[in-house]
């Protein structure tokens, strides 16, 4: 941020230590890396309310992680975005968002959670970066809120902002490291790098119920004779349950089968406006929206069309966009 001064030794100690915690969370531990996020945070200042969320396309918001007090749990969810709202203004600027800017208004604007009956009195919504060919991508957003008025000040913003990069970071090199066994288990077809099909969803989705399953008859078995125990086996199935439910609502954002290894075919062009089919927009708008010629549009979605191997545009959609 312009003219930031630097952290105070106590928040730049804080900070160092939860970059180090978010670089050794388990692999595959997202609502966990969330958590840490969140918690860090909350050392610094008040935290009532904190979510993270991920673009879809230009409509959809996937929010696998949702903080609230008092209930501190809410599940994830999957919504609709408008064009005037939070969401659409942080992907538009791809800047901070802070509370004193108008007083609120944007923010009140957007979905509630949580208590719906009060409305908060400072808040920090960031957006979510990714470093692409084309310079940085908007790919999701964070917020953190709270109820008390004129707390968060520049040292707080910077902070949620630097651990933003650090948990970015740690999803990249989970998103890595999947790619590189799945070469490793197809001897290097390249064709099959990455890509997840529906039924490697539907297995992994499998695995998740047979775990709680099987905790569920470990429970209906034991003789529960011991109500300390008995309260932390509880405790450890309803985590198991939350964790289960951020990765269920992150599954929305996986590619269909072959779709990266077809994306790696494009050009970075040609992948915008794949991207852009896929929400049905025209050529005449796709050409607006770039700024470029409808001639040039066409010319490109021919070569999409050929590369893919499909004669219609909303096959396009149907092989990258499997789940809506």
């Amino acid at each position: 941020m312009p003219g930031f001064q630097g952290f105070s030794p106590q928040v730049a100690e804080i900070i160092r230590n939860a970059d180090r915690t978010i670089r050794y969370v388990v692999p595959g531990e997202r609502r966990r890396l969330y958590n840490q996020w969140r918690v860090t945070m909350g050392t610094i200042a008040p935290v009532d309310s904190f979510y993270v969320a991920f673009f879809r396309d230009d409509r959809y918001l996937v929010v696998p992680y949702i903080f609230d007090e008092p209930q501190e749990y809410e599940p994830p969810s999957f919504q609709m975005y408008g064009s005037e709202g939070m969401a659409a203004w942080i992907r538009r600027y791809a800047k901070p968002y802070v509370y004193g800017m108008d007083n609120g208004s944007l923010l009140n604007k957007g979905h509630s959670f949580g208590d719906e009956e009060r409305l908060s009195g400072d808040a920090i919504v960031i957006p979510l970066l990714r470093t692409s060919s084309d310079g940085q991508v908007v790919i999701g957003i964070a917020s953190m809120q709270t109820y008390r008025s004129n707390v968060y000040t520049e040292d707080t913003a910077h902070a949620f902002q630097i651990l933003a990069r650090s948990v970015l970071v740690a999803l990249a090199r989970e998103l890595e490291d999947e790619g590189h066994q799945r070469m490793l288990l197809t001897a290097g077809e390249m064709a099959s790098d990455s890509s997840v099909s529906v039924a490697d969803i539907i297995e992994d989705f499998g695995h998740k119920l047979e775990s709680l399953r099987l905790k569920i008859d470990m429970l209906i078995k034991s003789e529960l004779l011991n109500p300390e125990r008995l309260r932390q086996d509880l405790t450890d199935l309803r985590e198991l349950c939350e964790r289960n439910q951020s990765e269920v609502a992150e599954l929305l954002m996986v590619p269909s089968l072959d779709a990266r290894a077809l994306l790696g075919k494009l050009t970075p062009r040609e992948t915008e406006i794949a991207e852009l089919i896929c929400i049905d927009l025209t050529n005449e708008e796709i050409a607006s929206r770039l700024s470029i010629s409808e001639p040039t549009v066409k010319t490109h979605v021919t070569r999409i069309l050929k590369k893919f191997g499909v004669r219609q545009r909303s096959a396009v959609a149907a092989k990258l966009r499997p789940f809506g």
